[in-house]
């Protein structure tokens, strides 16, 4: 509870930076792990550095905490991530559980369940081999299918070491900034026609931060019966208009930025594109036909703090104070004396 410690790991990442502040408003002490040591005025904000993939013992990490938000996790190189997504996971629950620690919350990924053969996917859908690469599992590139095998692998090996913590894994969907969620103009303007029509998949970071806290503060506050492990998705696939043209044209009319403004392929293009680029046609959906159910979660009690409404709210409000800024700078050119 406020006042006590919470060790999170990877907390310079994307979401961990969103974990680390949100704790510190609702009052706890957090210890952070990271490859360096940034600044930090917080006195509250402890900094230690480790290389989880590689430290052995890590009593000396988890000592004095009473829970854990596990997030730091290889995603690019493949040589790592048995070690780090796996490995490490285990060392840390084993010090955690070593030391009494009494919540521990893991976050894995839909990755998981690779291409599933069903569309709609529950905690209860069949998941990746963990023994080996079953490429045709998974619609994806071979660092991504060995990203979501060895998480999966992460999940397993909390289920092994839990017997006292009172553990959750949690299952986001994309995660995104509102920097993210404006980024697709960014993209190649094949791949914005490509991927148009897709399903987004998109969880708000502000969403994730938020259940992570949750979860942790139902095990300190004794919920659960100790030693099990809970698994949820954490998803917002049932909102209205979750397709990425659908953000695209809200851009464009709030900015006017003719990046937006794409022809949609259809489908059958995206499929076999998909079909060249993996050479393989398994008869399983690709993620963006996949529908990923947060029923549990919210069984669980459990509610989404600000949404993807809200966080593209944000995204539009940003885009549009971008363009009025554009237009006043170019109207401030265009008035100057020659």
């Amino acid at each position: 509870m406020p006042g006590e410690t919470i060790l999170v790991t990877g907390a310079t990442g994307r979401i961990g930076r969103f974990v680390v502040t949100d704790l510190l408003e609702r009052g706890y002490r957090v210890r952070a792990t990271t490859s360096r040591t940034p600044e930090s005025c917080d006195q509250r904000l402890e900094w230690r550095k480790v290389d989880l993939a590689s430290d052995g013992d890590l009593g000396w990490l988890v000592e004095g905490c009473s829970g854990v938000i596990h997030l730091a996790a290889e995603m690019g190189k493949k040589d790592r991530m048995r070690a780090l997504n796996e490995g490490g996971t285990e060392r840390l629950a084993r010090a955690a559980e070593d030391k009494g620690v009494r919540a521990f919350c893991y976050t894995s990924s839909i990755a998981v369940y690779g291409s599933g053969r069903s569309a709609e996917i529950s905690e209860s859908s069949p998941v990746l081999s963990i023994d080996r690469d079953v490429a045709s599992q998974y619609w994806a590139l071979d660092y991504v299918r060995e990203y979501g095998r060895t998480k999966l692998a992460g999940e397993r090996a909390l289920m092994r070491v839990a017997n006292q913590m009172r553990c959750v894994v949690l299952r986001p969907a994309v995660v995104v900034d509102i920097g993210q969620i404006i980024g697709v103009r960014d993209w190649s303007l094949f791949k914005r026609m490509l991927a148009s029509h897709r399903h987004s998949h998109h969880i708000y970071v502000g969403d994730v931060s938020d259940a992570l806290i949750w979860a942790i503060e139902q095990g300190l506050a004794g919920r659960g019966e100790a030693g099990q492990v809970e698994t949820y998705n954490l998803a917002e696939d049932d909102r209205d208009m979750p397709r990425h043209i659908d953000f695209m044209r809200k851009a464009f009319a709030a900015s006017g930025d003719r990046r937006y403004r794409v022809v949609s392929a259809p489908w059958l293009i995206d499929w076999l594109h998909d079909f060249l680029r993996f050479h393989t046609l398994p008869i399983r959906n690709p993620l963006w036909r996949m529908r990923f159910s947060s029923e549990r979660l919210k069984r669980a009690g459990y509610r989404l703090k600000f949404g993807m409404a809200k966080a593209e709210q944000l995204a539009l409000a940003r885009l549009a104070k971008e363009a009025r800024t554009g237009a006043q700078s170019d109207f401030a050119g265009q008035s100057r004396p020659v």
